[in-house]
């Protein structure tokens, strides 16, 4: 019995494989220098405190970078496997929605900081900002592997694949929304506060995407 799989990558799309390998050695990386990382992380995200996750180290820039990459590619799989038509080639349809992922995290991360620096809860701010890029760096490592099988393997149920990747993305989500609400509540912030940041930073895009979808009809 053959177990070769059915690889889908063409010979022009070796930056794919490229990347993929790139980003691998990161996280290889990341495991050599800061061995109690990827466990702190997990640990960090499960627990009820906040993550005390510094957002600006090398071992943070590099989860962040092979996030990035990853939900680009898997964002591309996605298109792929509904058949939406682009007009762009796939490098260049990588390079606009890796910007487009990028400039959402920094607009956040700039909201956030404004709103706790005009409702002096500048700490507050920053917790929630840590959870959510401990949250980007935790999915980095999950969404490696998935997206590696899902560019080099044909042979596997594309639906189901998607569908699970998605509930559980969801449920992620969830969580740390849930999560970092009651911290919140616990320390003292007021429920308009979060209120309004739920709604203008984490339903709103979430709205527009289920729009875009739609429009797509996939």
């Amino acid at each position: 019995m053959s177990i070769v799989p059915s690889l889908h990558v063409s010979d022009h799309e070796v930056w794919v494989t490229l990347l993929l390998f790139f980003c691998l050695l990161l996280l290889v990386l990341v495991r050599i220098t800061n061995p109690k990382k990827i466990p702190f992380l997990i640990s960090g995200f499960f627990r009820v405190g906040a993550t005390e996750e510094k957002t600006i180290t090398p071992d943070s820039i590099a989860l962040f970078f092979i996030f990035i990459c990853c939900a680009a590619l898997l964002i591309m799989q996605a298109f792929q496997f509904n058949g939406v038509q682009r007009h762009l080639n796939r490098a260049e349809e990588f390079l606009l929605i890796g910007l487009v992922l990028f400039a959402y995290y920094l607009i956040k991360t700039i909201i956030l900081l404004l709103c706790g620096a005009i409702f002096q809860v500048e700490s507050n701010a920053r917790d929630y900002i840590n959870e959510i890029y401990a949250s980007a760096h935790l999915a980095a490592i999950g969404l490696l592997p998935v997206v590696i099988v899902l560019t080099f393997v044909n042979t596997i149920n594309e639906y189901m694949f998607e569908r699970g990747i998605l509930v559980l993305i969801v449920m992620l989500f969830v969580y740390r929304t849930i999560k970092m609400f009651i911290l919140m509540i616990k320390r003292g912030l007021s429920l308009i506060y979060l209120f309004l940041y739920l709604c203008a930073l984490e339903i709103i895009p979430l709205v527009l995407l289920f729009e875009y979808r739609k429009g797509m009809n996939f």
